[in-house]
């Protein structure tokens, strides 16, 4: 018996196979595409936002209420209110409205935001950070309508870091580019 392969027919030679059991170099890494990393965490930031601004549309209207009709509630919780009230230098109804506005603003953005994220829309990066930037310049406002407390303070600050960072994933992230090409 021979142990001789026949020719190969094309012609060529053919690269030796590495033995059994050795490793092999990598192919390389797939191309990082789809709604996963770090995008995962921004969209748990949209669902959280959304509920958050569904929540408070009524909780500002009750503020106008309160603050439309405080003879409505007994002389004891009267009491608190005007204290709530003095805390406010009398605009917690321009907030209260403010507010309001706001919430319905965000509420608007971030299903278009969603909606653009599910179809894989080229335009979602841009309108993701045009929301952060309206967001973060919605606060500064606030920021002037309200009295400043220290919290207010440390909060624009940290939404504003959130902000900056947030961006240069949008801008620079090989996963948006490589995601969103419709």
């Amino acid at each position: 018996m021979n142990n001789n392969y026949p020719p190969n027919p094309n012609g060529q030679e053919q690269p030796p196979q590495p033995p059994f059991g050795q490793p092999q170099p990598p192919q390389g890494r797939p191309p990082l595409v789809g709604l996963g990393g770090w995008l995962v965490v921004f969209q748990i930031y949209m669902y959280w936002s959304l509920l958050i601004a569904l929540l408070a549309i009524p909780t500002y209207i009750f503020m106008m209420f309160l603050v439309a009709n405080p003879d409505v509630f007994p002389a004891e919780v009267r009491g608190d209110i005007d204290r709530v009230l003095a805390l406010y230098n009398g605009n917690l109804q321009a907030l209260s409205v403010y507010e309001m506005i706001v919430a319905v603003i965000q509420i608007v953005l971030l299903v278009i935001m969603l909606v653009q994220l599910y179809t894989r829309k080229r335009s979602f990066p841009r309108t993701a950070r045009a929301y952060l930037l309206i967001n973060l310049a919605l606060t500064v406002i606030a920021f002037f309508i309200v009295p400043p407390t220290s919290g207010m303070v440390t909060g624009m600050i940290i939404s504003a870091i959130m902000t900056l960072l947030w961006n240069l994933y949008f801008s620079r992230s090989v996963r948006i580019k490589n995601t969103f090409v419709r």
